[in-house]
């Protein structure tokens, strides 16, 4: 249906796409962003799909890495929301074209942006620990939810992700989330 190249393995499993141009990635600010305590109008990290795109956001992959903090126990949750205009205050975040090119997609990432509506929450994407700041990073690497294709932004839909956890003390954490966008 897609016209795809190759439909055994012969090269990693978002070869295709990137190579298509068609393969985008979103990161929070290198400073970090709060994970959040319950979902709200102001959700960590967003992906939105505007309304005359065309286009399905096809989520492949969110990671999550550790900056400063002590990071409150519970889970980071994937939500979604129907949105007609853009977020609003928060930071508009550039999404890069994986092929290391200019950006042309359509997808918008946003973070702490202000939405129409509080997301209702689709699924845990990753387990919080609590755990201090300490010299030496509590995670040993950046935890990955491999969503493959399992969430699908239409047009006027906004996907989240947002902590349901205990406070911390100014916990702070990159978001980066990994998209394809495919002609609907």
């Amino acid at each position: 249906k897609q016209a795809e190249l190759i439909v055994g393995t012969a090269h990693g499993a978002c070869w295709e796409a990137a190579g298509r141009h068609k393969l985008f990635m979103a990161s929070t600010a290198v400073a970090g962003v709060a994970p959040g305590t319950a979902q709200s109008t102001t959700p960590a990290f967003s992906l939105w799909n505007p309304v005359n795109s065309g286009l399905d956001l096809i989520i492949v992959r969110a990671t999550i890495g550790y900056v400063s903090g002590t990071i409150g126990a519970g889970t980071l949750v994937w939500g979604w929301v129907s949105q007609t205009t853009a977020p609003t205050t928060g930071t508009e975040l550039t999404p890069i074209l994986t092929r290391a090119a200019a950006a042309n997609g359509s997808g918008r990432a946003f973070q702490a942006s202000t939405h129409s509506a509080i997301p209702a929450i689709m699924r845990p994407a990753f387990i919080l620990s609590a755990v201090l700041a300490t010299t030496a990073a509590p995670l040993a690497a950046a935890a990955v939810d491999w969503v493959d294709g399992e969430i699908v932004v239409p047009p006027t839909t906004a996907v989240t992700l947002h902590g349901v956890a205990a406070a911390g003390s100014t916990p702070l954490i990159l978001i980066s989330v990994t998209w394809e966008e495919v002609t609907v």
